[in-house]
């Protein structure tokens, strides 16, 4: 027979582990919500010949990174805020249209405890288009926030494979 004690702790431990779950399923549905945002205002500043300027600091800690991993470095390449920002501006300068077509996302789990921890992976489909050379490429994103703000997006594409067909 199970006491009193027993049976309180035992329903304080799953009323604890309840509230626990929802509370990291809101914060992932939040940090997917501000991606998706994000998300929306990339494809509306490349798809719009007529639009000059983007604010995408707004989504960002001040020590984002954006880390990516191109043929040759099997530990990636890691660039910071400004220079993620000022390559999409670039890209978009030099007549690049960037397009997400399509994205499936799914939470993330703490490395630890395999939790839900607010994070968000993304795989993706895009088009990249130049001139009239349009590239169709999937990619993968693990993106990572602290307080409210992405903290670090991590990539991994086909980044050799877009370079030769745009060479193409």
């Amino acid at each position: 027979m199970i006491n009193k004690t027993s049976y309180c702790i035992f329903v304080f431990t799953c009323v604890f582990i309840l509230f626990s779950c929802k509370d990291h399923k809101d914060l992932y549905e939040k940090n997917l919500n501000l991606y998706k945002d994000l998300v929306n205002d990339l494809n509306t500043y490349f798809l719009d010949t007529n639009n000059t300027s983007i604010n995408l600091s707004k989504y960002f800690s001040e020590d984002f990174v954006f880390s990516f991993y191109p043929v040759g470095y099997k530990k990636g390449l890691t660039i910071d805020k400004d220079e993620y920002i000022d390559s999409v501006l670039v890209m978009k300068k030099n007549n690049f249209i960037f397009n997400i077509v399509h994205s499936i996302y799914l939470p993330g789990l703490d490395e630890q405890t395999y939790n839900i921890d607010g994070s968000v992976r993304v795989y993706y489909g895009a088009i990249l288009t130049n001139d009239s050379i349009n590239i169709e490429f999937s990619a993968y994103q693990t993106v990572n926030y602290v307080d409210g703000k992405i903290n670090g997006i991590w990539e991994w594409a086909d980044y050799s494979g877009i370079q030769q067909q745009m060479l193409n």
